[in-house]
């Protein structure tokens, strides 16, 4: 039996009021419930928190009543960060982020102030209790047109792998097929950078109206340098394969598409996730 139940049903049942006789921890908090999404389940899970507000955005606090460990939904938000958020009579998807550094410091801070039951948890436990903002996942013209580029790249990848199996199965001995797979690589390859290029021009903008992106730009920034480099090798072997054609050389090249095709779908999906709602707010 869930033992926030009773809670999470009083709160729908009554625009988000719950009785005090049922408030506990919560009695005279403001008070939201978060769906996540099990890490390891799939299925989701809904947790009634106390909420802060700050520059548009909630902010929640995974105090866990100050135990040693931090609570299930924190690291559910870690694997998926698309939420789910009830307020009042209000429900919406939002996109959760942990803050750091000194924003999380103020932050929390803050709310001890407000809520001295705050304080406490964090001198009961030897952990840094982690601060975590919800902004509204509005899914609308700048995540789309993500999603679209990121579909157009995975075309222009998929047609340069069938490129070089077409240059693999003529062992090299066909010059049609070296000046497709040519074609085919050297389009996609620019094709990435320029792409990756306007989007390092747009995360110091990001970076500087949302703070608490910072470590999802960190992490995009870090994925970017990593394909960049591969996407160097890529044309190395490219050039190598065009002025000595080598069956062994095709072979590297085909093995570095698959490895770029493996990092960039798990790139697209932390920056679908975390860039395009920030995108859409902006």
């Amino acid at each position: 039996m869930d033992p926030n139940r009773e809670v999470i049903d009083e709160f729908r049942a009554n625009s988000g009021r719950v009785p005090a006789a049922l408030g506990g921890m919560f009695k005279d908090a403001n008070l939201l419930l978060l769906t996540t999404t099990g890490a390891r389940s799939g299925r989701p899970s809904t947790t009634p928190i106390a909420f802060a507000e700050d520059a548009g955005r909630l902010i929640i606090f995974a105090t866990n009543a100050g135990r040693p460990q931090s609570p299930a939904w924190l690291h559910n938000l870690r694997a998926n960060p698309t939420v789910t958020v009830e307020i009042g009579d209000t429900r919406y998807d939002a996109l959760a982020t942990e803050v750091t550094g000194a924003e999380r410091d103020r932050l929390y801070d803050e709310q001890a102030t407000r809520e001295p039951a705050f304080a406490a948890y964090q001198q009961n436990t030897s952990r840094v209790i982690q601060v975590v903002a919800l902004t509204p996942a509005r899914v609308g013209a700048a995540t789309a047109q993500l999603k679209e580029i990121h579909a157009g790249l995975r075309k222009q990848l998929d047609d340069t792998l069938t490129a070089v199996d077409t240059y693999l199965a003529g062992n090299g001995r066909l010059p049609d097929s070296a000046n497709e797979l040519q074609r085919h690589c050297l389009s996609f390859c620019g094709a990435l950078h320029a792409h990756h290029s306007r989007e390092g021009g747009v995360f110091p903008r990001l970076a500087a109206d949302f703070p608490e992106l910072k470590p999802a730009l960190d992490h995009l920034t870090r994925e970017h340098e990593a394909v960049a480099a591969l996407n160097v090798q890529i044309t190395e072997t490219l050039a190598l394969l065009t002025a000595a054609p080598s069956r062994e050389v095709a072979v590297r090249l085909r093995d570095d598409l698959h490895r770029l095709a493996e990092d960039l779908d798990e790139h697209y999906a932390y920056e679908e996730a975390h860039l395009g709602p920030a995108l859409d707010a902006a």
